[in-house]
């Protein structure tokens, strides 16, 4: 059972939440998000019985040839509840500035949460034990190496591979922003320009050279010292590159790298964002909390390839 008392939700509050956005953060556009009415569950996984080749000629008053049936398997998902909460003391509201108060607090809550997920998307795909295809680049292979490397086929390359596993074209080339600010120095990407663009090259323009729907520089940082340390920044994706076929929407029967299955929890309209508010008089203060229940799970591990250390 859920942890969480609907008697307190509270619904501006709510909306503003559910309204955060932080364009820093892909984990729920790498991995999209299926709305699930049940707390766990199990989803399909389909075989690939669609391209088996079946003789098709029927002979008179013979049998049309019957295919194979199709394999099915299933994996589990559970949602579990990723909260936060922050106090307002009433000393601290008397003397704020700032007149959103409340506000302010619930997109901090939800930022954290949500840069959370985003660490947690980067070990699901990145980390040890993903099975997500994977090359470390070294040396000249290294796309910092302006003069042997060549990321425009490396990625060309590796598009054939995932399109023959799961007959999808990659779509999407999600790369860390120090791979973003190698990739637009590189003189053969830069060479493709050299009569049209003027300045330094934008995120559209790579979408263009590499010829992919999404080309999204992944910015998130988050802090790698301890806590009372000072702060020490790192990018979250580090210096990776994901090359990826990410569906336009969930869909039944067809590949995806991933998917997040976010719990609704008996309440559709919060889009399984809750956020709650109460009281709590001995200590003079009110408590905002924000739940979200979800799972991530990497669905298809062969409709990406991950380049590791593809910038020195």
């Amino acid at each position: 059972m859920a942890d969480i008392s609907l008697q307190y939700l509270d619904q501006p509050l709510n909306n503003v939440s559910v309204g955060y956005v932080n364009d820093d953060y892909f984990a729920e556009k790498l991995l999209p998000v299926v709305p699930v009415k049940q707390r766990s569950g199990r989803y399909w996984v389909f075989g690939r019985e669609k391209f088996q080749r079946y003789e098709t000629i029927r002979e008179p008053k013979s049998e049309s040839r019957e295919i194979a049936p199709w394999s099915l398997s299933n994996s589990p998902y559970f949602c579990n509840d990723h909260s936060l909460k922050d106090s307002i003391s009433d000393e601290e509201r008397s003397g704020s500035e700032d007149p959103d108060l409340e506000i302010t607090t619930v997109q901090n809550l939800t930022d954290a949460i949500l840069l959370d997920l985003e660490i947690r998307a980067m070990n699901l795909v990145l980390g040890a034990g993903s099975a997500v295809p994977n090359v470390t680049l070294a040396g000249t292979s290294q796309w910092s190496d302006y003069v042997n490397s060549d990321p425009i086929a490396a990625v060309e390359a590796q598009k054939t591979v995932i399109k023959q596993a799961v007959a999808k074209t990659p779509n999407t080339l999600a790369v860390s922003y120090p791979v973003f600010a190698t990739l637009r120095q590189h003189p053969k990407i830069i060479d493709r320009f050299k009569y049209t663009q003027v300045g330094v090259l934008q995120a559209d323009a790579l979408k263009s050279v590499f010829d992919v729907d999404n080309f999204w520089v992944m910015g998130a940082e988050y802090d790698t010292a301890n806590e009372g340390q000072p702060p020490a920044l790192s990018f979250v994706w580090g210096k990776t590159a994901v090359l990826a076929y990410i569906p336009p929407a969930p869909q039944r029967l067809q590949p995806a790298l991933g998917y997040t299955f976010r719990w609704l929890f008996g309440a559709p309209d919060f889009a399984g964002t809750l956020t709650k508010r109460y009281r709590v008089e001995p200590k003079a203060c009110d408590v905002i909390e924000v739940h979200r229940y979800d799972d991530i799970q990497v669905v298809a591990p062969q409709a990406a390839f991950a380049f590791l250390a593809a910038t020195a």
